[in-house]
């Protein structure tokens, strides 16, 4: 019994020191359905108090780099971007959200996907390229298409 408790309380200390340790990782097994359901949480948090913030362990390694460049040159400020790049803006009221995937020709381990939705009266079109890294969907960058299009690799390297 006291082994039992022993045990419990090791494992508690450690997943108070550790807590990303026992965390499951993000499965992505549909690309399309996963940003599908990011815009889901985003629609539903419009009319709750917290906001949704996607997980952060579904980039691939370059973007993650450049992600971890960017928080390091920050250095507690605001990195690169100012705005969230899944919104395409700083606040939102998503509408007519519409998902659509396709695969890369020749490339059996890449997809893109397509949101387009409206955000606060603009419409918005928004492509997530996904990369297959063994054997698993991460996402490797994100482009804008509409009014002032932008890559997300490239504005994580203002510095």
């Amino acid at each position: 019994m006291a082994l039992r408790a022993t045990r419990r309380a090791r494992i508690v200390l450690a997943a108070a020191l550790f807590p990303g340790a026992f965390a499951a990782s993000t499965e992505i097994l549909d690309p399309g359905k996963f940003v599908s359901e990011v815009y889901n949480h985003y629609a539903a948090d419009e009319h709750r108090s917290t906001a949704y913030v996607p997980p952060a362990d579904i980039y691939t390694p370059r973007l993650k780099a450049l992600f971890a460049e960017d928080k390091r040159r920050a250095d507690g400020e605001v990195g690169c971007i100012e705005f969230d790049f899944w919104t395409n803006a700083q606040d939102s009221a998503l509408h007519n959200v519409r998902v659509t995937s396709q695969d890369v020709t020749n490339h059996p381990d890449q997809k893109v996907v397509i949101a387009t939705f409206v955000n606060l009266r603009e419409p918005q079109e928004i492509h997530f390229d996904f990369q297959k890294v063994g054997g698993k969907w991460l996402l490797d960058d994100v482009h804008s298409l509409k009014n002032q299009p932008w890559t997300l690799s490239k504005l994580l390297k203002c510095w």
